[in-house]
């Protein structure tokens, strides 16, 4: 095994067997040659754990694998950071895949500017001829346009923000981390829960000192139909967005700074956003089930109603019973209340 390698890539599995060999071949195949490959079992029953071992042994130098209980890919990414020894970090999904030279091209971004973080952009694909669609319908969701300017990461988000332009670019597969820079900060995926970006991603793009914006597109992002995107219940959604919304809030309440109560609220906005979205399109019964987990954040959003966009503040009037459900017009996406219309 290598010592120090100037990158570890780690990928959690569970029950991947059909996409992880591809997944592992586009890390393999990277042109840095000085990486590791950490590869975490999460409990898996179709032979994905084997395939790992398989080349644990064929690139022994390169590859570690741990096997865990089932813990979900919170735990297991963790698990993974925790033996990680290489410079920088990258969490990559096991049906995704890195082109060839990104490691090496955001490596040397990331020496050249002492980064703390690199976000960089994506492309989807399927090989599902019935998600086709949705493969147009994401074409430009993770492309992002150059920022030659290195920033704290307080900056960049209050750029995002301020001037509404894009979307926030939640996915942590879209970063290169440096590791003394996330051990430092002691922030963790939070366990057990999905959505477990919106709160590490949030925190570890806040506290960054040097930050970039890169336009390469350097991971290609596999929709398909068995992926959590396709099978999470709305219930494991609004539990996964309400610890991101008190997290967000709680040190909102904290801080004295202005301009971080702005970052605050603002980011918050699209826990509720997205829980309002999602409730809206839910059926009566699944409406029923998630209601209380979603009334035990709306008691403290309520009080923050007044920062939000008038499609939001419209569709919590809505969920409160103060509005008819014609009066909901929330976009699909959160930045959108504010650039459109």
């Amino acid at each position: 095994m290598q010592i120090n390698p100037d990158v570890s890539v780690i990928i959690p599995f569970y029950n991947s067997a059909d996409y992880l060999a591809d997944s592992v071949e586009s890390v393999l195949g990277q042109t840095l040659g000085s990486l590791e490959l950490i590869l975490v079992d999460d409990g898996s029953s179709d032979g994905s754990g084997e395939i790992a071992e398989e080349y644990r042994r064929k690139y022994p130098d390169k590859v570690r694998v741990l096997h865990q209980k089932n813990q979900g890919p919170a735990a297991a990414r963790n698990a993974g950071f925790d033996i990680a020894g290489g410079k920088y970090v990258h969490f990559l999904d096991s049906d995704d895949r890195l082109v060839r030279h990104a490691l090496e091209t955001l490596y040397r971004e990331a020496e050249s500017r002492s980064l703390d973080l690199v976000l960089f952009c994506a492309e989807v694909f399927s090989d599902d001829p019935a998600l086709q669609k949705d493969v147009a319908a994401h074409r430009d969701e993770f492309i992002r346009a150059a920022k030659q300017d290195v920033v704290t990461g307080r900056e960049s988000l209050l750029q995002l923000y301020k001037e509404l332009r894009e979307e926030y670019p939640a996915p942590v597969w879209t970063r290169l981390y440096r590791r003394e820079y996330l051990t430092r900060c002691g922030i963790r995926y939070p366990e057990g829960l999905i959505h477990e970006d919106e709160d590490f991603g949030f925190f570890t793009y806040l506290y960054a000192e040097r930050v970039e914006q890169i336009g390469d597109v350097l991971l290609e992002r596999r929709l398909r139909s068995g992926s959590i995107m396709y099978t999470k219940r709305l219930l494991d959604s609004v539990q996964g967005y309400r610890h991101a919304y008190l997290k967000i809030m709680n040190a909102c309440e904290q801080t004295d700074s202005a301009s971080d109560r702005f970052l605050f609220i603002r980011h918050s906005e699209r826990m509720i956003f997205y829980t309002m979205l999602f409730y809206y399109q839910a059926d009566p019964d699944t409406r029923r089930e998630c209601r209380p987990v979603i009334d035990a954040y709306m008691d403290k959003a309520r009080a923050y109603r007044s920062h939000y966009s008038v499609p939001l503040q419209q569709a919590m009037d809505w969920y409160d019973g103060k509005l008819p459900e014609s009066a909901v017009q929330l976009p699909e996406l959160p930045y959108l209340c504010y650039t459109h219309g």
